[in-house]
């Protein structure tokens, strides 16, 4: 079984990661199991949010967009609700914030790929500790984003974990 330190050597230099890989180790760090505790969940939720507020907004909205329309009905309205209730809960108000956002619809219910693109790029760039709560409670999401922005939050992660480890 893989370890940290294996996860540390491939982002050292030790070859391209494949999306199997790059997907398992993901969802190492994402586990809440007793055998994958050595895996800093805490590193993968700052490094994810690090690479997601980094990414340009074109880059960011299309993999936003997509990961939510191929996304189950369940498993969209759950990452509507995660993201708007962590938004309420630092006073945002998404009724009054949608025709500014661009929103086709103030109801989450009712949210297009491209609204909850908007809404999550919003997030991002003013309320990224939102967009973290988000990752933390919605690991899928980024996964369904794509594999050049699994691989960067990844990277984000290695970055992480290394500095960690030199102090």
């Amino acid at each position: 079984m893989a370890t940290v330190n294996d996860f540390i050597q491939r982002f050292g230099g030790a070859g391209a990661m494949d999306e199997r890989e790059a997907s398992q180790y993901y969802d190492r760090f994402a586990s809440t199991h007793d055998s994958d505790r050595e895996f800093d969940s805490n590193a993968l939720v700052e490094g994810t949010t690090q690479h997601l507020g980094q990414l340009p907004a074109d880059q960011f909205q299309q993999s936003a967009q997509s990961a939510f329309e191929q996304a189950p009905p369940q498993a969209r309205s759950g990452l509507v609700q995660t993201l708007l209730g962590a938004l309420q809960g630092r006073g945002f108000n998404l009724g009054s914030m949608a025709s500014q956002l661009g929103l086709g619809s103030a109801d989450p219910n009712q949210m297009s790929g491209s609204d909850f693109a908007r809404l999550a790029d919003y997030s991002r760039r003013n309320h990224p500790e939102a967009i973290r709560q988000t990752v933390q409670q919605q690991p899928w999401f980024v996964k369904a984003m794509g594999h050049p922005i699994l691989m960067g939050a990844l990277g984000m992660v290695a970055a992480h974990m290394i500095k960690n480890r030199s102090r």
